[in-house]
């Protein structure tokens, strides 16, 4: 641990650093209060030093993804103030995100499986389409990127970060040509400042999906000034992925060009009609396509970090939390002087016993009793043998 870590944060204890961006910064954290019931997790929170523009994007963040909940979205659970820093809880994933898996592929040569490819993109796809239709926000997350995509070692595949997201519960409104969201990935309209809609991600979506299967950046974007970048976004040539990954089936290019179709109006109407249709295309060309195969892929280039970050939980949970808490937390209060024992004088008088009864007495009441029935059976005795006297005389 470094000597600012682990630090107190409200009801969370600090671990240690994940990330620092332009919107604010990221830790590993620990939620519980008793030894043994910790539960690790990730907090978000807004550089206080940021703009107010910053600010209110991460509190329209807050209020969006604490009502979502689906199996496709990393979990949020929590958000709130400690001083004056704003910060979101969500569930550690374990696991990476998109671009870290793809960078690692390139660096130890080894190719995203089809069913992989296929695997993510229908995942993503299925919850972006909770996400349009969730109750009346009209939400888009209108950054659908790598970075945003995580894929856990068990092989769930989960969407984050809707930092960028418009939804109907937003304070900050995007300004007419304001242009947020990764370049690579926007759609036209994005580009052009106009307003996003679900098929604005569709379009982001299919050119993750077109960079996957093939290997190739859909945008060769790098080393452009940004003039022309944003002239590339706005007017792209699609290719079909099979240009560049002959295993490609034609039912699979004919899915992806419509989804990276620059007219929106031409692109599937929702990411629904996106994921069944990719469904459809996977049955015919990858059957094996499943969480398994993601799973398979993570395992196989990341054998060494899984193993390296389960012990590092470990050490957290067992060792690195009871060893702060016993640090930080007050020591129970010592009365300076104990309470004089209580003297044997002034303690109460013992009740007193009850009396008992006593066998000899009981006999003698009843023989008492006895010798009065055999007294009174006598004089009956008597008085009827005086009655039958006369009568025998």
């Amino acid at each position: 641990m470094t000597a600012s870590f682990p630090r107190q944060f409200g009801k969370y204890v600090l671990l240690k650093p994940l990330a620092k961006g332009g919107m604010g910064e990221i830790y590993v954290a620990a939620l519980g209060q008793l030894d043994g019931f910790d539960k690790l997790c990730v907090i978000k929170k807004v550089i206080p030093q940021s703009d107010d523009g910053k600010a209110k994007r991460f509190l329209d963040e807050a209020k969006v993804v604490l009502r979502l909940a689906h199996s496709g979205l990393v979990n949020t659970f929590d958000a709130g103030q400690v001083g004056d820093e704003f910060y979101i809880a969500m569930e550690m994933v374990e696991g990476k995100d998109l671009r870290e898996v793809w960078n690692r592929c390139v660096r130890v040569r080894h190719r995203i499986p089809l069913e992989v490819a296929l695997h993510v993109a229908r995942e993503v796809a299925r919850a972006l389409a909770y996400v349009h239709s969730y109750g009346e926000l009209n939400l888009v997350h209108r950054d659908v990127a790598p970075p945003n995509i995580m894929l856990a070692y068990n092989g769930d595949v989960k969407l984050t970060d809707f930092g960028l997201a418009r939804s109907a519960l937003k304070q900050e409104h995007t300004q007419p040509g304001v242009v947020f969201g990764r370049a690579a990935y926007l759609a036209p309209e994005q580009a052009r400042g106009e307003l996003a809609d679900p098929c604005t991600d569709v379009y982001s979506l299919a050119v993750v999906l077109w960079e996957l299967l093939t290997g190739h950046q859909y945008l060769q974007i790098a080393g452009l000034d940004p003039v022309a970048a944003l002239a590339l976004v706005r007017h792209p040539k699609p290719t079909p992925p099979s240009t560049r990954a002959p295993w490609v089936t034609p039912s699979l290019d004919q899915v992806v060009m419509r989804a990276l179709s620059p007219e929106r109006g031409k692109r599937f109407a929702s990411a629904e009609e996106f994921r069944l249709a990719l469904s459809d295309a996977i049955t015919e060309s990858a059957p094996r396509t499943d969480v398994a195969r993601v799973s398979e892929l993570m395992h196989a280039i990341y054998a060494k970090a899984i193993a390296e970050e389960a012990t590092e939980r470990e050490v957290f949970l067992k060792e690195v939390l009871p060893t702060f808490r016993a640090a930080t937390t007050p020591a129970p209060v010592v009365l300076a002087t104990p309470l004089p024992a209580r003297s044997p004088a002034s303690r109460p008088p013992p009740l007193p016993s009850l009396p008992q009864p006593r066998a000899a007495a009981l006999q003698d009441l009843e023989a008492r009793k006895r010798a009065k029935r055999e007294a009174a059976f006598r004089v009956l005795a008597e008085l009827a043998a005086e009655e039958r006297g006369p009568e025998s005389g």
